[in-house]
């Protein structure tokens, strides 16, 4: 039998590098961005520990929105070069596996037809779910980035990306 979550976790998820700048706005990159010893991140004025945290949050953003944003072929793109099995610091790991299965969900799946497929059909079926992941995070950051762009000052409060999350909740009920 195939495990799907072993399958999905040796994926790593490319960004548009169009949202470069927001990524390393309010993430750190793993231990690059510490000055000091035990500095923390928000003492650098960043919200998020890692660049795939930022990438999460981001992505349940664009699935929130029904945002989809697929990078196209031409688009210049990066990886954070860690699969997201070892997306796993602050908890990270149970949220990752929550957003796999809302991916699932979006892919109707036929899990039937998973259990008796190849494994290359597998691991092809497991890339497209990869590149939705990579969809809905695009959509997430454009929707951040335009909030960016709509009022700067938004993210001068500590509170700035729970607040956001608020605001996608009324988006939602509007629509």
């Amino acid at each position: 039998m195939i495990d799907l979550a072993d399958e999905l976790g040796k994926k790593t998820p490319r960004y548009s590098m169009k949202y470069r700048r927001l990524i390393e706005g309010y993430a750190r990159k793993g231990a690059i961005d510490f000055h000091e010893k035990g500095e923390k991140s928000y003492d650098l004025g960043k919200f998020f520990t890692n660049f795939y945290e930022l990438y999460i949050y981001s992505a349940f953003i664009g699935l929130s929105l029904d945002n989809p944003l697929p990078i196209s072929d031409d688009e210049d793109t990066k990886t954070f070069g860690v699969p997201m099995r070892d997306w796993t610091s602050n908890g990270a790991a149970q949220i990752v596996q929550y957003l796999w299965m809302s991916m699932f969900v979006k892919s109707n799946i036929d899990f039937n037809k998973l259990e008796n497929m190849e494994q290359k059909d597998v691991e092809r079926e497991m890339r497209s779910i990869s590149r939705s992941i990579e969809a809905y995070a695009n959509g997430g950051f454009d929707f951040i980035n335009s909030k960016v762009t709509e009022n700067p000052s938004f993210f001068d409060d500590d509170d700035c990306f729970v607040k956001l999350l608020k605001e996608v909740d009324l988006i939602n009920i509007q629509i």
